[in-house]
């Protein structure tokens, strides 16, 4: 049978066999024998292919042991990840890597294997391996055990496995923890090293001191901005070069030095100078300094230098030979030619300061807390041998014999007791104040010492006796104590002045000053008195029908009265600054109304006289009296009216910074250059040769600026003869608070000779019978009822009687002297005792004296001065008595 039907044959066998049909009518008897045989063939084929594939399995299966046992001793974990991203296969260093089990790693996502930041670039770069075949190593953030994060170096590549789940993507990690750790920390020390080298190299710069690195051969390797700036050369000019280009050698006494003055110190440890102690260090190793060497500039000139030589030495050669160790040295070099300038003029200036204080007439010493003496003039030196030792000397005993202080561990005096016998500081010798009385405590150099505080200006009297009329030597001492750092006294500087001369000058200037003052308060009251009565009764006078010409002579007379009575009032003004009873009370004042009420014045008089008197006032106000301020202007406008006939006036007001100036301009007469200085001074008149009393007495500019002065301003005159003056009175400006500008009431409470108040009773007490008498008739005048009385006892029993018939006075006008050494004020008090009330008082007074004006200043009463004007005296009493509440 041909080999084509034995096919067929065995073809249609297996279908027959497979399919279960078979109709023997279509096999025959060969056909079947032929077709058994057939299969007998194929069956032992198949046993025989068979056998074959049981062989190619085992050596498989072998093949696939092996492979196994390969795939899971590879170091690097590895992960077989099919096209759904999960894990097929993994080998035991995945499950130490991730610290999984096997069984937990397969079938586990890979999404849970990897950090979520690296999910999408993951991913991605699995999709391009699978379509395209590109895979780049590259690392991934992979999630170790217990959370922690794996930095693994990726490898992937694609794979065909027979069971599809087992991955389609090998994926092999390195774990590179470890290695990025140690390399971050590389990276470190390698940026920390950078950023000193930086910071280094930036102080060197920034340093003002020059600074050259030098190799071992001695040549310059580095330069900083202060050595190029010093020498002018550049860097890359220096480069290479020898230091000895640039060191000229060691200065000379007087070389480099400006005029001339010696070099106090060494040149050089070695001859040669720095160029000699380069060499030297670079080969010794031992550093050097130069304390002055001189430095070539590039323009020239030099530079008086310090140079400080360091050699560097390696760390790494310790037991090498030093030649070997030498790596170079740094060469520092500072300029001191100002230094050095400086210390030749201070060595200068301490031998002129040394010469002055020699030469100063005080006394000046300096003593240390033990009572050595530092530095003393010839005038100390002087005084130190004599009367004056006590008060330099701080271990000095008290002037009334207290023992000396011990010493203390910190170097103060500790407090000293006091022996129960008092000891003279010296026998026979006293120490008096300025007032004459015995001195007591420590003298002032001590004092100074044991306190911490200076003394100063302390007068004390050297009394060589113990007669009255010992001599005495006034001596003006200051002590100022010297502390060391720590702030502990070491020293005390004393300072002593011979004013004997002084002090006999000052006595004989008070005695001179006390006999004017009596003489002026005693001539005040003598002439105040006949003043007070001739203006009382020349006022009467004036009511009387009286003929013309007995009227113009009346006239005459007031006129020449209130004349006399003003000359009076600014001798009493005088008196009264002088006794320190006017005190401004600062107030918000409108400076722009105050000038404008004074124009308001003022102009009507001006226009009168032909004059122009034009007003500048801008809107400012400050916090000062206006009373003052007032009186001052009035001084100064009229001033300006009375030496500008027919001329013209300016008032008015502008801001200087924080200052206010207001002046008064006038195109008058001037003033000439000679009496300028002299215009303020008491008494003095510019052309009033002939003393015409009706032009005043010289006091109103010298009132003027004492007023101002106590206001806290300044006044000043600039003048040019015959073309006027202009007086600028300079205020702080400060700012105006919120309280009400209070207006002044200029109107008075009475003067029409009608507010007596009708029954108000007056107890009038009067020594001058003549005053008494006109002042009864003024009252009664005035619609007052009057009792009157000479003297205190009169008082007291014109009281008693008034008690008895059911009267008493509403008001009490008392003189100040009255006989019998009783005073108004004691008038005043005895009527308020026996009433047991506050009688309202007026005082009246010619005594000017300062004292007599502080106590007056003191009662609860009014207070007039001779002599008044009527009108001034009704305006007072009816004040009085509305103040009163009557």
């Amino acid at each position: 049978m041909s080999e084509d039907s034995s096919g067929r044959l065995r073809r249609r066998a297996e279908t027959i066999l497979s399919d279960g049909h078979f109709e023997v009518s279509d096999i025959t008897a060969t056909s079947m024998k032929e077709l058994l045989h057939e299969l007998y063939v194929h069956q032992a084929e198949l046993e025989i292919q068979n056998e074959e594939l049981r062989g190619a399995q085992q050596a498989l299966e072998a093949s696939r042991l092996q492979y196994l046992q390969l795939f899971q001793s590879v170091p690097l974990a590895c992960l077989a990840v099919n096209a759904t991203g999960i894990v097929g296969e993994a080998n035991a260093a995945a499950e130490r890597q991730f610290g999984l089990p096997m069984l937990r790693l397969k079938g586990r996502p890979l999404t849970l294997l990897v950090d979520g930041v690296d999910h999408g670039r993951l991913f991605t770069a699995l999709g391009r391996l699978r379509d395209h075949g590109e895979w780049a190593r590259q690392e991934f953030r992979f999630l170790g055990p217990q959370g922690t994060v794996i930095d693994g170096l990726t490898d992937a590549r694609r794979v065909t496995l027979d069971d599809s789940d087992r991955g389609d993507v090998l994926l092999t990690i390195t774990d590179l923890t470890e290695r990025n750790a140690w390399l971050r920390e590389v990276q470190q020390a390698r940026d920390d090293a950078e950023r000193a080298r930086a910071d280094y190299h930036h102080i060197l710069q920034s340093v003002g001191d020059g600074i050259l690195g030098v190799d071992a051969d001695g040549r310059i390797r580095f330069v900083n901005a202060a050595a190029t700036a010093m020498t002018g050369h550049l860097d890359l000019d220096l480069i290479g070069r020898p230091p000895s280009d640039l060191l000229a050698g060691p200065a000379g006494e007087a070389e480099g030095l400006p005029g001339g003055l010696p070099d106090v110190e060494a040149a050089s440890p070695a001859a040669g100078g720095a160029a000699r102690a380069l060499a030297l260090s670079l080969t010794d190793g031992r550093p050097r300094s130069i304390a002055c060497e001189k430095l070539r500039r590039e323009d020239g000139g030099t530079l008086l230098v310090e140079v400080t030589i360091s050699p560097m030495l390696s760390s790494g050669m310790r037991f090498a030979p030093m030649e070997e160790r030498i790596q170079g040295a740094v060469v520092a070099f500072r300029d001191v030619t100002a230094r050095r300038t400086a210390e030749a003029a201070l060595n200068l200036s301490e031998r002129r300061h040394r010469v002055l204080v020699q030469s100063l007439h005080d006394a000046l010493a300096m003593t240390a807390v033990d009572g050595r003496s530092l530095l003393a003039n010839a005038m100390a030196e002087r005084l130190l041998g004599g009367p004056a030792r006590a008060l330099l000397d701080p271990t000095a005993p008290a002037f009334d014999g207290e023992g000396k202080g011990e010493g203390r561990a910190d170097g103060q005096l500790a407090p000293a007791t006091a022996p129960d016998i008092m000891v003279p500081t010296t026998a026979g010798r006293r120490f008096i104040d300025a007032n004459g009385n015995r001195l007591h405590g420590l003298p002032p150099a001590a004092e100074a010492v044991r306190s911490g505080k200076p003394v100063a200006e302390r007068i004390i009297g050297v009394v060589e006796g113990e007669e009255a009329t010992a001599p005495t030597r006034w001596l003006r001492v200051s002590s100022r104590p010297v502390a060391d750092p720590a702030g502990r006294v070491e020293a005390v500087v004393s300072s002593v002045a011979d004013i004997t001369a002084v002090k006999a000058l000052e006595r004989d200037l008070n005695v001179a000053l006390d006999a004017r003052e009596r003489f002026l308060a005693a001539a005040s009251h003598d002439l105040r008195q006949p003043v007070q009565a001739l203006l009382l009764l020349s006022d009467l006078l004036m009511k009387e029908e009286l003929s013309d010409g007995a009227r113009r002579m009346a006239e005459q007379i007031q006129s020449s009265l209130g004349g006399l009575g003003g000359m009076l009032d600014g001798m009493l003004d005088i008196s009264k600054l002088e006794a320190g009873l006017v005190a401004p009370n600062p107030e918000t004042v409108d400076i722009t109304a105050l000038l404008g009420r004074l124009h308001g014045e003022f102009a009507p008089l001006a226009e009168k006289a032909g004059q122009n008197l034009r007003l500048v006032a801008p809107h400012l106000t400050t916090r000062t009296d206006p009373r003052l301020l007032e009186r001052v202007l009035r001084n100064l406008l009229a001033n300006a009216l009375r030496f500008a006939p027919g001329g013209r006036v300016l008032l008015g007001a502008r801001r200087r910074g924080d200052r206010l100036q207001i002046e008064v301009w006038d195109s008058g007469i001037g003033i000439a250059d000679q009496h300028i200085d002299r215009i303020f001074q008491d008494f003095f008149q510019v052309g009033n040769a002939a003393r015409d009393r009706r032009e005043g007495l010289g006091l109103g500019l010298s009132i003027a600026r004492r007023l101002v002065t106590m206001l806290g301003g300044t006044i000043d005159v600039t003048s040019s003869l015959g073309r006027g003056s202009r007086f600028t009175v300079c205020l702080p400006l400060t700012e105006a608070k919120s309280d009400t500008v209070e207006q002044a009431d200029s109107g008075g409470t009475a003067g029409d000779g009608t507010a007596g108040d009708g029954g108000r009773l007056v107890m009038l007490v009067e020594d001058d019978a003549v005053i008494r008498m006109a002042l009864v008739l003024m009252l009664e005048d005035w619609n007052y009822r009057v009792v009157e009385a000479g003297s205190g006892a009169e008082a007291e029993e014109l009281l008693g009687s008034l008690i008895d018939s059911g009267q008493e006075p509403d008001l009490i006008l008392a003189d100040y002297r009255l006989p019998e050494g009783t005073t108004g004020l004691m008038v005043m008090d005895m009527v308020r005792r026996r009433l047991s009330r506050d009688v309202p008082g007026v005082l009246l007074t010619g005594d000017t004296s300062a004292d007599r004006l502080r106590e007056a200043a003191g009662a609860q009463c009014a207070l007039l001065h001779k002599p008044i004007q009527p009108s001034r005296l009704q305006d007072t009493l009816a004040s009085a008595l509305n103040l009163s509440g009557g």
